[in-house]
């Protein structure tokens, strides 16, 4: 049994989605648990998932993923945190999969799946795609997730330089996602120290207009995750918006 101590902290909030400028709808999604106030005791959930699929089947994919890892990790409290988030993650991925096997979902659907979680005085993270979470202060911004994509992997063997990665033609094409395989494999991270003065950032890839140095200036200019959650997906929609942008911070 993992036994959970009280302890109230401040924290702030901030979450923005938008269409962008090129797609239709919006297949992004995100979720925070318990939904209510900025301060709370005990657990918080911040999640961010971007779907895929023909229309309205990554809506439905990104949608179904947040609410049933919120439901399944909410169910589970008697067991250690990793084990909780590989379990909500797993059945989030049954639940995609067997949705898409049926007879009314004519296509593929999936969705990646990057959550943060407060636990007290510890913080932990699972990710499934390419959707990021950084880790923000005043003098750097670090990238905690590694992109599930066959030019990271590509990078990452050296067959790509960086700058190639970040400009290749198939850079969106994933490895690895919630629902289109009847298994998955969750990267689990953590627990790190929650620390004062620092912030998250859980963002889709529609954010990638925005260069890191822009997301660290931006986050860090204010005390107001909202603010800053606006400025990026507005920066992001000045310079083409082609993809659904969501960008949700967390400030401790």
């Amino acid at each position: 049994m993992w036994w959970k101590a009280k302890r109230k902290r401040e924290v702030r909030v901030g979450v923005r989605t938008d269409v962008g400028r090129v797609r239709t709808e919006n297949q992004d999604a995100w979720g925070i648990f318990p939904e209510n106030g900025a301060a709370e005791e005990g657990e918080r959930l911040f999640i961010v998932a971007d779907g895929m699929g023909g229309h309205e089947h990554g809506r439905e994919a990104s949608r179904m993923a947040v609410q049933t890892i919120i439901d399944v990790f909410s169910e589970r409290a008697e067991d250690d945190p990793p084990a909780r988030l590989r379990a909500a993650y797993a059945a989030a991925n049954t639940a995609i999969w067997t949705r898409s096997q049926q007879g009314a979902v004519a296509e593929r659907m999936g969705t990646t799946c990057t959550l943060l979680a407060l636990l007290d005085d510890q913080l932990y993270l699972a990710h499934v795609g390419d959707s990021r979470c950084y880790h923000i202060d005043e003098r750097d911004i670090e990238q905690l997730t590694d992109d599930h994509t066959l030019v990271e992997r590509m990078r990452q063997e050296g067959v790509l330089s960086a700058d190639e990665a970040r400009h290749h033609p198939r850079r969106h094409a994933l490895m690895r996602a919630l629902g289109i395989q009847d298994a998955v494999e969750t990267d689990i991270l953590g627990p790190f120290p929650v620390k004062t003065h620092r912030r998250y950032l859980l963002c889709s890839d529609g954010l990638d207009p925005v260069s890191e140095s822009e997301i660290q200036r931006i986050a860090m200019s204010t005390n107001q995750p909202q603010e800053a959650c606006d400025e990026l997906v507005r920066l992001a929609n000045e310079r083409g918006g082609p993809d659904n942008i969501t960008a949700l911070i967390v400030s401790f």
